[in-house]
């Protein structure tokens, strides 16, 4: 009878064991598909800085180098005897107006190949954006559990260090690359994956060849096991949400958002950023054009006046009064604050770095 009831009690702790092992497996999937989706939002985020980033830059260097030849052709319509005197004069303080309007926004020691490598150091900046900016986002793990985080990990490398296979290149060669993928899931308290690596390595072997009596030890601590995990996979899916919401709710976000928003009624959201910038580049060439013609005598001084006020008529822009609304200040401003913003806060960076490089070489 004794040994019916041993059976029997083993018979009902291995039922619960396989309803704890179903639950084991579904609550790993689902860590996994969290994991995968906080990953995906995060890359989403990352490539539509990026694309931004690059196609403002790149309407910016169009701008920069319009902007200096547009200074070029005022400086000649202010030289040019076409013109009288007065407006001679209002060329010259036209050319004055729009080197301080770009002043604020551009540098004005900065070359034209300066700003490809700022621009391109922006770009590098912003491509290694995710580790410091998601970082913020990441909830703590509690101390308890960082502790349970830690047995698991020891309990891995214990098992797979690779001085365990010594002797043995192929089994060291293969415990070293286990013991990567122990490591990396533990820099990132990653506990489901540590114990989805210990549940693919487990020693089956061992439980079936148990006599009864250690069998139901083994299953029992099996048991006592899993509960565990499933509290920690618990705790690590409730944080790869709650991480994944304050990512949403950042304008980071909400421009992801956006984006998918604007592709679902097929609006392309690069050119909406820059309609902009585009309307101003072409205002701006227009009218430099419309100035060389002059100037080269391949149109008269009535059909410049008549083709300013065609175009007037047919696209009223901040433009039309020659640069003098201020308007286009903050047209431009608009679409690139934010992009000098992070050159100041970069410049600001580099100078701490630098002090704080000078004090330590002091104290030393």
């Amino acid at each position: 009878m004794a040994q019916l009831s041993t059976k029997r009690v083993l018979s009902i702790q291995e039922e619960k064991l396989v309803s704890l092992r179903k639950q084991h497996k579904t609550l790993l999937k689902r860590v996994n598909t969290e994991r995968g989706k906080l990953q995906r939002f995060k890359e989403e985020i990352q490539r539509i800085a990026t694309t931004s980033s690059g196609a403002i830059q790149q309407k910016m260097q169009a701008l920069h180098t319009l902007q200096a030849d547009m200074q070029d052709v005022l400086e000649r319509c202010a030289q040019s005897k076409l013109f009288s005197k007065a407006e001679r004069k209002d060329f010259h303080w036209m050319k004055e107006d729009l080197r301080d309007m770009f002043a604020d926004m551009l540098p004005q020691e900065m070359s034209e190949e300066e700003f490809r490598d700022f621009m391109r150091e922006q770009a590098e900046e912003r491509a290694k954006m995710g580790f410091d900016f998601f970082n913020h986002f990441a909830p703590p793990v509690p101390e308890e559990q960082q502790r349970s985080i830690r047995e698991v990990y020891k309990r891995l490398a214990a098992k797979f260090h690779p001085d365990k296979a010594a002797g043995n290149t192929a089994l060291e060669k293969r415990f070293h690359s286990i013991m990567q993928r122990i490591n990396t899931a533990y820099q990132h308290g990653d506990i489901a994956d540590l114990i989805a690596i210990e549940a693919e390595f487990a020693d089956v072997e061992d439980i079936l060849n148990s006599e009864e009596s250690a069998l139901r030890d083994l299953v029992e601590q099996e048991i006592e096991r899993l509960l565990a995990e499933l509290d920690l996979c618990q705790g690590q899916l409730a944080r790869l949400k709650d991480e994944r919401k304050k990512i949403e709710r950042t304008q980071e976000g909400k421009l992801v958002k956006d984006f998918q928003k604007a592709v679902k009624l097929g609006i392309d959201p690069i050119e909406e950023m820059t309609r902009d910038i585009d309307r101003t580049i072409s205002e701006l060439t227009f009218q430099k054009d419309l100035y060389e013609q002059l100037l080269s005598g391949k149109i008269t001084r009535e059909e410049f006046e008549r083709l300013i006020d065609a175009r007037v008529q047919e696209h009223p822009h901040p433009l039309d009064d020659a640069f003098g609304e201020d308007e286009i200040e903050i047209l431009i401003n608009e679409a690139i604050g934010e992009l000098f913003q992070e050159m100041e806060r970069n410049a600001q960076r580099k100078q701490a770095k630098s002090r704080t490089n000078t004090r330590s070489k002091r104290s030393k």
